[in-house]
């Protein structure tokens, strides 16, 4: 059956072999059903493109339903914490209210969610930077659901984006430690697209100095936890001679790696410069206050907000992709230039 034809109750218990009422509890109580047959009703729901109205009695006769969605997030990051923030208050502007799906890396689950959030009619969906957004992207143009994605491009692929410029990111930390003396310094970085921006970013401000005096090399990291970074400050102690500064692409990175030289007698910022990235809320906070690079994440949210309320409001849509500027915070772990 082609996904534009609208597919009913009836045609799932049909292809799955089961009674109406089956398929019901499956979508409304799934606990009154057993494991296998209840995969084997989602997997004829996945393949026929089954989508529940279950907002359809409620929103008969509104032109549009109430409800953005925001996918991919984890509420315990504290930036998705703040571009979830965004996306609600761009909601708000709009008096609208917004649905969260976390998203999950189990085969078949995001075309699941996506099939999910198509049930309840919501107006579009914010995608958030994750490693499927691309999937996600064409689950919802399959299914006529409206999306803008945050962290990359993907206009190619039928979806407005918002993004940070990380390159610029990443330029602006090596140009304040050039600026400060330093011709000697480690990179700390994870995995990921946003970290080979990043990455970049720093390679262009090299080039920019001209002198080829410049020193840099990269300690790599395989996640971005604390203990990634203490664990590449240990490393960082090997190092000889000693660089003046490190360049951590996370501030979990760097405060890993300062508690690691604090550990050892090295003094930040007198000793090693240290500078971090997206200046979560501890960066202030820290017993050496971090320099780091912001990443507007609620302002992230908020656009990518605005840009699908513009898009479900209009007949005729372009798609379109924005780029928001970090902003270098300098603080006391590199207010003291090399010895």
């Amino acid at each position: 059956m082609r996904p534009s034809q609208r597919v009913g109750i009836k045609d799932v218990a049909r292809a799955a072999g089961v009674s109406i009422g089956t398929v019901s509890n499956v979508l409304n109580r799934p606990e009154l059903v057993s494991p296998p047959t209840r995969a084997a009703v989602m997997s004829v729901i996945e393949s026929l493109g089954y989508v529940r109205l279950a907002g359809a009695r409620q929103l008969r006769g509104n032109s549009s339903s109430q409800l953005l969605a925001l996918y991919g997030v984890d509420v315990t990051n504290p930036l998705d914490a703040a571009l979830t923030a965004g996306v609600e208050r761009a909601a708000e502007e709009a008096g609208l209210g917004v649905l969260m799906c976390g998203g999950g890396h189990e085969p078949g689950r995001m075309h699941r969610d996506v099939a999910l959030l198509a049930a309840h009619q919501v107006r579009g969906v914010v995608i958030a930077a994750c490693s499927d957004a691309k999937q996600a992207v064409a689950a919802c143009v399959e299914r006529g659901v409206a999306c803008v994605v945050t962290g990359q491009d993907l206009t190619a692929v039928g979806a407005c984006s918002v993004t940070v410029d990380d390159r610029a990111g990443g330029r602006a930390a090596a140009t304040h430690l050039l600026a400060q003396g330093h011709r000697s310094v480690v990179v700390v970085a994870g995995p990921g697209p946003m970290m080979h921006r990043r990455r970049q970013g720093v390679l262009e401000a090299l080039k920019e100095t001209g002198d080829g005096s410049f020193c840099a090399g990269e300690l790599a990291t395989e996640g971005i936890s604390v203990g990634a970074g203490r664990d590449a400050g240990q490393r960082l102690l090997g190092v000889t001679p000693r660089p003046t500064a490190v360049l951590c692409f996370h501030d979990l990175l760097a405060l890993g790696l300062m508690q690691a030289l604090h550990e050892a007698g090295v003094r930040v910022p007198h000793d090693v410069a240290v500078v971090g990235y997206e200046d979560l809320a501890f960066a202030s906070a820290a017993v050496v206050p971090l320099t780091s690079v912001r990443w507007p994440a609620r302002s992230l949210g908020m656009r990518a907000g605005r840009l699908l309320v513009e898009h479900t409001a209009q007949a005729a849509h372009e798609h379109v992709h924005e780029v928001l500027a970090p902003e270098l915070v300098v603080r006391q772990s590199t207010l003291s230039g090399p010895l």
